[in-house]
């Protein structure tokens, strides 16, 4: 009998690891990897322009992204004061507000850019690429909130 039970436990304990590293597999495989133009193909030229683009976008957004970050923590700060500031939090928000529009702006330019560098079917399916997956990356929200939410 206890060889029975040791036996059960090593197959139950191999069964939940494997189902462990699928999920894990799962997780990680059905994310989207790299830039979405690497999905194309791509001449060399029209890559390393893309290349370029990308660099300079990559630092325009990570400033941008590191404002809104900061101010962020200044809008939690300012509602956990007591009393909470009220004039103080929405100037804030309105500072929030225009670096997310910054940030649009940039997103729009670079992808105007990163257009002028395709042919028509390229564009085609670069847009469709990045239509597909903003789709798959569910409910927008605060970063605090689970990300599969559903009404209920």
């Amino acid at each position: 009998m206890r060889h029975y039970l040791r036996t059960l436990g090593i197959i139950f304990s191999v069964a939940l690891n494997l189902a462990f590293l699928g999920s894990y597999a799962y997780r990680t495989l059905a994310r989207p990897t790299g830039y979405a133009y690497e999905e194309l193909h791509l001449t060399t030229d029209q890559r390393s322009k893309m290349m370029v683009g990308r660099d300079r976008f990559i630092e325009i957004v990570n400033t941008i992204g590191n404002n809104i970050v900061g101010l962020q923590v200044q809008v939690i700060d300012a509602i956990a004061a007591d009393p909470a500031d009220r004039s103080a939090i929405d100037a804030t928000v309105s500072q929030i507000q225009s670096q997310q529009q910054a940030m649009q702006r940039a997103v729009v330019e670079h992808l105007i850019a990163d257009k002028s560098i395709l042919a028509s079917e390229q564009r085609r399916e670069f847009f469709e690429v990045l239509k597909r997956r903003i789709r798959s990356q569910n409910l927008p929200g605060p970063p605090w909130l689970p990300r599969n939410l559903s009404a209920r």
